[in-house]
């Protein structure tokens, strides 16, 4: 491998890692806005349910996450992650 295809590489190791960060921003700011939203129609929540909720937010959120993150990390391990950064970044309207 030469040095530019090491330094393109790392760019989009780079790039797969931005977009990997800024989807998982993008659907935890949803997450929290959306329980913002109905928190007065749960009432008052003790300790317990309050963490129950987190928590059910937070494994939607990791669900949802790993098909596009394992397509990133695929297209990655094989040098082919421009198309799918750039298609990922276009579907969840992700900026660069």
């Amino acid at each position: 491998m030469t040095s530019t295809e090491v330094d393109s590489s790392s760019v989009l190791d780079s790039e797969v890692s931005g977009t990997i960060a800024s989807l998982r921003e993008r659907l935890e700011a949803v997450r929290r806005g959306e329980i913002h939203r109905v928190r007065g129609r749960l009432g008052n929540l003790s300790s317990d349910q309050e963490n129950v909720v987190e928590s059910l937010g937070r494994g939607i959120i990791e669900k949802v996450l790993q098909a596009p993150v394992a397509m990133l990390l695929n297209a990655a391990a094989a040098n082919q992650s421009a198309f799918i950064v750039d298609t990922v970044r276009r579907i969840f309207n992700l900026r660069r």
